[in-house]
This record gives C-alpha cells, structure tokens and sequence, in this order.
C-alpha cells in the first residue's frame, strides 16, 4: 500500500452489461433490472466500487404473456400477464485504482 502514498486513486470506466428479468409489471422489472446490474457488476469487479451511474438503457427484447386462469377449471376466468425484459445498461463505474504490495 505504500506505492500509492500519494497518489490519486479514483478512476472511472464505462462498463456495458446486459440483464434479463421477469415479473408482472414493467415497473417491477425496472427495479428487478437495477438490482440484477448492481449484483453482477459487483461480481465482475475487483477493485472497490465507490459509484455506479447508468449512462445509457436499452430494453433489448420485451416479451407480455398472457394466460387465462379458471378457478376449478371453469370459473372465474382471469388473465395473468408476465413480462420479460432483456436490457442492455451502460454503467460508469468509479472505483479505487490501486496495488497491494505481495507479502
């Protein structure tokens, strides 16, 4: 640590990810998608992550399915509705650039 006495540590890089997520609602998958970025952004990274911003957002493919439900087969017809949104998400990533010293 003592090679970095001194020196600026925060560097940034713009990072593209893509994420796919179901749920019932888009707004649901909106938060779905965020939460899935974070988590594999940080698996990915090695260095510590002082800031994440998303530049840019794409939904890639949307897909609505929708099915009938009956209760006891033939009552009370519904329709369910499930989306999947695969999204394309660029993230600027701050972090801490630096070196350990190998004891």
């Amino acid at each position: 640590m003592n090679d970095n006495k001194g020196k600026q540590l925060l560097a940034q890089t713009d990072h593209e990810i893509t994420v796919t997520m179901s749920g019932d609602s888009v707004q649901d998958i909106t938060g779905k998608i965020f939460q899935g970025m974070r988590r594999q952004i940080f698996k990915e990274f090695d260095q510590p992550i002082i800031h994440l911003e998303a530049q840019e957002v794409y939904f890639e493919k949307v897909e609505k399915h929708t099915q009938t439900e009956k209760f006891m087969l033939f009552f009370w017809p519904r329709e369910k509705v499930t989306y999947t949104i695969t999204a394309k998400i660029v993230v600027r990533i701050k972090y801490l650039d630096y070196t350990e010293e190998e004891r």
